[in-house]
C-alpha cells in the first residue's frame, strides 16, 4: 500500500477520501492550514474509522511556501484538494484565483522537487461548463473548457478553478516533466458529511432544512455523491491509463424545487423546507446586495449537463443516484446537529 498525501484534509471531499484510503490500507498524511484543526479533525474521522488514529496531519497553507517540502516528503502519491470555496461572490476575484492557482503550483513544485510523480488534482465541473457564449450545449465533456474571458457566465470561483487547473496542466507540460497528473472534475457535491464543520455545496441542503432558504429560485444544479468523487480519485491514482486525463464526476441535474421535493418526502415533519417559488425579479433584486444570491441569479433558467460516461468506465459501475446523495446529506446534517 502507498503513502498518500491529501491536501486540505478538513474539507468535505478530503474527509471522505482520507477515510476511504485508510480503510483500503494506505498510509495517509493530510495538510491543514492551522495546527489547531488537527485534534478536531482526527476526532471527527475517528467516529467513522478506527484507522483514523493512523492519520498524520501537518501544517501547510496554499499561500505560503513553508511546510510543503515536509508535506510531500516520502509520499508515493498526492491528492490535491485544497482550494478556497466561498458561498458568496467575493468583491475581489483575486482573493480566490491567487490561492487556487498558486497553491496548485506550490504543490506541484514541491512534488517535482521531492521526486513524487503521481498527482491527482480536484478541479471542478466549473472548469468545464461555464463562460458559454450563445446557446447552452446539450452536454459537456472533458474536452470542454470554461471561457474565463466571458465574465457574464464566469463567476470568480469558476474562474479560480479553471485557471488553477490550466496552470497545473501548463506546469506539467512546461517544467514538470515526470509529474503524472490527473484531474477530477466534480459538479455540486452532496452525500454524507463526516463532521458538522463541513461547509460546501451541502450548505444548500442545510439551508432548506433549517429555513434559511425560504423560497425556491428557478435554478438548479447537477449533483454527484462525495463517495463517487473519492472513488474516482482512488481509481485514477491506481490506473496508469488515467495519467494525463480529466474525469467529470456527475449524476443527474436537479432543480431547487426537485431537491426540496426529495427533502419533503424524506422529512415531512420539517415544515421549514421551502415550497414556494422565488420570483426571478426578487432573485435579481436581492443579488444586488447579497453575494450568495448573486451566485444563484446567474443560474436562473440554465441547465448545464456534464457527461459522466468517462468516469463510469474508470470506476466500472454507475454513479450513486443524485436523490440518494441529497438524502445522505440531509440525514448526516441532522445526525451531526448541523441543522
Amino acid at each position: 500500500m502507498s503513502k498518500t498525501l491529501v491536501t486540505g484534509a478538513s474539507g468535505f471531499i478530503a474527509q471522505q477520501l482520507i477515510l476511504d484510503l485508510l480503510e483500503q490500507g494506505h498510509e495517509v498524511r493530510g495538510t491543514v492550514r492551522s495546527a489547531a484543526k488537527r485534534d478536531a479533525l482526527k476526532q471527527a474521522l475517528a467516529a467513522h474509522s478506527d484507522r483514523a488514529r493512523d492519520l498524520e496531519l501537518v501544517e501547510a497553507d496554499l499561500e505560503r511556501d513553508e511546510g510543503w517540502a515536509e508535506a510531500v516528503d516520502g509520499v508515493d502519491a498526492i491528492h490535491h484538494l485544497a482550494s478556497p470555496f466561498p458561498l458568496a461572490v467575493p468583491k475581489n476575484p483575486d482573493d480566490l484565483i491567487r490561492p487556487a492557482r498558486d497553491g496548485a503550483l506550490r504543490v506541484l513544485r514541491a512534488a517535482k522537487a521531492a521526486g513524487v510523480s503521481r498527482v491527482v488534482l480536484t478541479s471542478s465541473g466549473a472548469a468545464i461548463a461555464y463562460g458559454v457564449r450563445g446557446a447552452m450545449p446539450e452536454r459537456f465533456t472533458e474536452a470542454d473548457w470554461t471561457d474565463t474571458t466571458h465574465a457574464a457566465d464566469c463567476r470568480p470561483y469558476i474562474a479560480s478553478k479553471t485557471i488553477a487547473e490550466r496552470a497545473a496542466w501548463d506546469f506539467v507540460a512546461d517544467e514538470g516533466q515526470g509529474i503524472e497528473l490527473t484531474a477530477i472534475n466534480p459538479v455540486a457535491v452532496f452525500g454524507p458529511i463526516r463532521s458538522a464543520e463541513v461547509k460546501t455545496s451541502v450548505d444548500i441542503i442545510a439551508r432548506m432544512l433549517d429555513g434559511r432558504l425560504p423560497m425556491l429560485p428557478n435554478a438548479g444544479i447537477q449533483v454527484v455523491d462525495v463517495r463517487d468523487v473519492s472513488a474516482a480519485h482512488i481509481a485514477a491514482m491506481n490506473d496508469p491509463a488515467a495519467i494525463g486525463e480529466r474525469y467529470i464526476v456527475a449524476d443527474a441535474f436537479r432543480t431547487m424545487r426537485a431537491v426540496a421535493d426529495v427533502l419533503h418526502a424524506a422529512y415531512p415533519e420539517r415544515t421549514k423546507i421551502p415550497r414556494r417559488g422565488m420570483p426571478d425579479f426578487l432573485v435579481r433584486a436581492l443579488a444586488l446586495v447579497n453575494g450568495e444570491v448573486k451566485a444563484i441569479a446567474s443560474e436562473l433558467h440554465k441547465q448545464r449537463i456534464l457527461s459522466s460516461e468517462k468516469v463510469q468506465k474508470l470506476l466500472g459501475r454507475d454513479l450513486i443516484a443524485a436523490d440518494d446523495a441529497i438524502r445522505a446529506s440531509a440525514e448526516t446534517l441532522i445526525e451531526h446537529g448541523a441543522v
